[in-house]
This record gives structure tokens, C-alpha cells and sequence, in this order.
């Protein structure tokens, strides 16, 4: 387990120490899983090598007692012949190959622990590999998002420094609104136009001299042709022969003497 914590202890520095130097958070998230990748790649050629080394002395181990095994029957095979010199030999043999049996099996047991390290370490590995994938997208999103506010924040803070750019925006913005009510006054003024020509045409045709008749009635009389000269030479009426049979009749000059005898 200390060989695991040391490893791991080791990569958090590294880390820690790419990320007090890293001007580009993104960049070295993608640079710490590739290097976390080769680490896992590393890990898994160490982790495979353990378990060959451990199926290896697996195996040694089997032999071992397999030989122990056969030179002790050998040796009982030697009793019951009455050969117990070879018996001695053969149990010899059984001896070295028990002893040799168990060193193999002393460093199988280090060995299997080892490479339950290394296996348990290498999933950590992983799970946090796959993690910190996980939360890349995020932490990328949160880094936009710091950059962004902070453009907007040095934006804000360089329109309050810059004099000369809020004060031409003020002078467009009053610009602006002496344009629009220089245009109300020229809709006003029109419509005012309007109505007093208006009114000044109906007070002209109320004060109008009623001997513009005639005078249009001359001006026709002159201008038309002798055809359409049916005009009357005073505005009398000619009377109509009912009243002329009306009149009394007047007497002739001559006969005055007449009246006069009569008296």
C-alpha cells in the first residue's frame, strides 16, 4: 500500500505544480489525463507483469510438490524393496524439492499481494481518469465563463477611464435629440401653415366687394363673341304688353288746343 500512496502522492505534486504554472487551464487538463493515461498504460504493463510473475511461481510451486510428491513414493517404493539407501536418496530429493516448494510459495503469497496493490491501484487510477473526464467539460465551461466576466468587467472599467468616449456618446445622444424636436417643430409649424391659409382663403371670400359680378359680367361682354352677347342693357324688366294696355293713353300734341277750347 505505501508503494501505491508514494505514487500517488507524487502525481498529486505534479499536478498541483502544472497547475500554478498552466496559463491555460484547458491545455493542461487535456495535458494531465493524457499524462495520467500513460500512467494507467504504465501501471497496466507493471500489473500484467506481476500476475505472469505470480502464475510463474504458481506453476514453480506445483512442480515443486509434484517432485517432493514423486520422490517420496519412490522412497516407500524403496522400503518395501528393502533398499534403504535408496530410500534415503529418494527422501533426500523430496526434501530439497519441499524446501524449494516453499520459497516458491513464500514469494507467491508477496508476490499475489503486490499485484492486488497494483490491481486496486490501477482501478483508482481509472476512476479517477474517467472523473476527472467527466469533469472537464465543466471546469472548461466555468474557466469560459470566469474569462468571459472578467472581458466584461475590464470593459466596463476602461468606458469608466476613458473620458472622451463617454462624452461623445453624450454629444451624439444630445445631437440626437435636438434632431428630433427640431423635426416636432417642423410638423407643428406645418400644420399651423395649413390652417391659416385655410382661414385666410374663407375670410378673403367673406370680404369679397359684391361688384365683382358686374365687373366679371363687363369683362364677358368684351371677351365673348357678338353671339353670345344676350346680355340685357340695364338689370330693368321690359314690360310686357298686358301693361302697356294698362297705360293710359296719352293724347297727341295736337289736339292740346282741343282741351284747351273745352274749358
Amino acid at each position: 500500500m505505501g508503494i501505491f500512496n508514494r505514487f500517488v502522492n507524487v502525481l498529486r505534486a505534479n499536478t498541483n505544480a502544472a497547475l500554478d504554472k498552466a496559463e491555460d487551464p484547458e491545455l493542461m487538463l487535456t495535458q494531465m489525463i493524457s499524462d495520467l493515461e500513460t500512467q494507467k498504460r504504465e501501471a497496466k504493463q507493471r500489473m500484467t507483469e506481476a500476475l505472469a510473475l505470480q502464475k510463474r511461481f504458481e506453476r514453480q510451486t506445483e512442480q515443486e510438490e509434484a517432485e517432493a510428491q514423486k520422490w517420496e513414493d519412490k522412497a516407500v517404493l524403496a522400503v518395501q524393496k528393502g533398499k534403504d539407501d535408496l530410500a534415503k536418496d529418494a527422501l533426500m530429493r523430496k526434501k530439497d524439492h519441499a524446501r524449494r516448494s516453499a520459497e516458491f510459495q513464500q514469494q507467491l503469497a508477496s508476490h499475489a499481494r503486490n499485484s492486488d496493490l497494483l490491481r486496486d491501484g490501477y482501478q483508482q487510477l481509472e476512476d479517477k481518469i474517467e472523473e476527472i473526464k467527466r469533469k472537464k467539460s465543466l471546469l472548461v465551461a466555468k474557466q469560459k465563463q470566469a474569462e468571459a466576466q472578467e472581458q466584461i468587467y475590464q470593459t466596463i472599467e476602461g468606458l469608466g477611464d476613458n473620458v472622451g468616449a463617454m462624452e461623445a456618446i453624450d454629444r451624439a445622444e444630445e445631437k440626437i435629440e435636438q434632431m428630433s424636436a427640431r423635426a416636432e417643430a417642423y410638423q407643428e409649424l406645418s400644420l399651423e401653415d395649413g390652417r391659416e391659409s385655410l382661414d385666410k382663403k374663407f375670410k378673403e371670400l367673406e370680404h369679397e366687394s359684391p361688384d365683382m359680378d358686374d365687373e366679371l359680367m363687363a369683362l364677358k361682354q368684351r371677351a365673348l363673341p357678338d353671339a353670345q352677347k344676350k346680355l340685357p342693357e340695364s338689370t330693368t324688366a321690359p314690360e310686357t304688353p298686358a301693361e302697356e294696355e294698362d297705360k293710359p293713353t296719352i293724347p297727341p300734341v295736337s289736339n292740346i288746343g282741343m282741351f284747351g277750347k273745352m274749358k
